[in-house]
């Protein structure tokens, strides 16, 4: 019988287990990477999906860590699928776990929307440092992150909801909250909603990265002009995963929809801008604790002033 703290983390992994997006791109990495005779390790394995992809492709041996109540879930879910004797299910954190061997490929599905800002590619960084065999593969690959300034409808409605005087009360506190936080939203975005293309904020080679790297604060400053005449409201962020050759994940604006949604960071205010309009906006992402992070951002359009957030530090 698995503890009850294991139907709680169920939970958020139902979504995950109903990505088909996901998955798949998992799942072809998986099959192209892993050989017969292959040895595993798959970190953060959750339900154990990864895992047993890497046994259905071949692997001789898989070992799957995972430091939190699911694990129980996981190893019941690998026995149904006649997978035990394949798979070791390891509950505990990656540093505290010896292996009885290297291994040749990492699996992980380490990215939040915004690639680090679940701050679980040190661990990753760690296992390959540890385990990996000279040579040994890594999926994904690489992990690029992307900024667009856009206009979130959405995000528009909550902010004038909370600053209407609902029932009466002055909730305009709620508002400035929403507008130091970072948002992992389900909310739909359209390409056309993009004020300007996207660019790069930072991109992560699992081969080469140190762990040193992995543990420090991600920054980019980014100069924008305007492709048309239109409303700004927030930051849309994405990534966009490298799994294997040929392989691709991504939660990116005008892709398939994944359980990741896009990752928000709001403005203030909504601000109209006539095309042309330089944009010039500054992102920093600070490892915390395991799974999570804080931002700071700062937005300049044209000879507005300088609008800048921080969700450790929230103003007002």
């Amino acid at each position: 019988m698995a503890p009850k703290d294991s139907y709680a983390q169920l939970s958020m992994h139902r979504w995950m287990l109903r990505d088909q997006v996901r998955n798949e791109a998992y799942r072809r990495a998986i099959s192209e990477v892993v050989k017969p005779g292959d040895v595993v390790l798959d970190v953060g394995a959750g339900t154990g999906i990864l895992s047993m992809f890497a046994a259905q492709a071949g692997a001789r041996r898989v070992f799957a860590v995972e430091r939190s109540g699911i694990a129980p879930i996981a190893r019941r879910i690998i026995k149904t699928n006649g997978l035990d004797k394949q798979i070791e299910v390891l509950y505990g954190n990656l540093e505290d776990i010896d292996l009885p061997e290297k291994v040749d490929v990492i699996v992980s599905e380490w990215m939040g929307g915004l690639g680090v800002d679940e701050n679980m590619f040190a661990p990753v960084v760690m296992a390959r440092d540890r385990w990996l065999k000279p040579g040994g593969k890594m999926i994904p690959e690489r992990v690029t992150a992307l900024l667009s300034p856009a206009w979130v409808e959405d995000m528009d409605e909550a902010l004038g909801h909370w600053r209407s005087r609902p029932h009466g009360l002055d909730l305009s506190d709620i508002a400035t909250l929403t507008v130091n936080e970072m948002h992992m939203l389900q909310c739909p975005i359209d390409l056309e909603d993009l004020i300007a293309p996207a660019q790069t904020l930072w991109s992560h080679d699992a081969y080469t990265f140190t762990l040193t790297q992995a543990d420090s604060t991600f920054a980019a400053e980014l100069k924008f002009e305007a492709a048309k005449t239109g409303k700004l409201s927030a930051l849309a962020t994405w990534f966009v995963a490298d799994m294997s050759p040929g392989v691709t994940l991504t939660n990116a604006v005008g892709e398939p929809a994944t359980h990741w949604g896009r990752l928000l960071l709001a403005l203030d205010q909504t601000v109209q801008v006539e095309q042309g309009t330089p944009i010039a906006i500054e992102l920093r992402c600070h490892p915390t604790g395991r799974g999570s992070s804080e931002f700071e951002w700062s937005v300049k359009i044209g000879d507005r002033p300088v609008d800048s957030y921080d969700t450790a530090r929230p103003r007002g």
